[in-house]
């Protein structure tokens, strides 16, 4: 009985700290997504304010695939260097795995997704709306 008991408590230790570490909704999804973006990203982020006329905006949406990974669909590109758009659908495919939301969650960001945008500086490195400082006056 005192082995169950241990046991028992073991598991609700445990689904309690795992529920924790979940997204518990889209915004706060969304931040999260953008967190991973920078920190996979590190030398292509750009941390400071965004210059006032910057290189190209990239619009994606993003959603979770039905494997879990993270997915994205050009909404908006920039005609004239694809290569940016390339870069920000290459920043999103390398995260792979959302393992930080919950089901319920999961499910909302596979059917519906977000929109995020990649501002993207004249050197080529980039900030994502959700996370971007304010951009510097002209």
């Amino acid at each position: 009985m005192p082995q169950l008991a241990a046991s028992l408590c073991l598991i609700a230790l445990l689904l309690a700290g795992a529920t924790g570490a979940h997204a518990d909704g889209l915004e706060q999804a969304r931040r999260g997504f953008a967190q991973r973006i920078y920190e996979d990203s590190k030398a292509d982020i750009n941390t400071e304010a965004p210059q006032p006329m910057l290189r190209a905006v990239v619009v994606l949406r993003v959603r979770l695939n039905e494997f879990g990974h993270w997915a994205a669909e050009v909404m908006r590109e920039n005609d004239v260097e694809p290569e940016l758009t390339r870069k920000a659908l290459a920043s999103v495919e390398h995260l792979g795995v959302a393992s930080d939301v919950s089901a319920s969650l999961a499910e909302q960001l596979h059917r519906e997704g977000f929109v995020e945008v990649w501002l993207f500086q004249n050197d080529g490195r980039f900030a994502l709306k959700t996370l971007a400082l304010p951009q510097r006056g002209l």
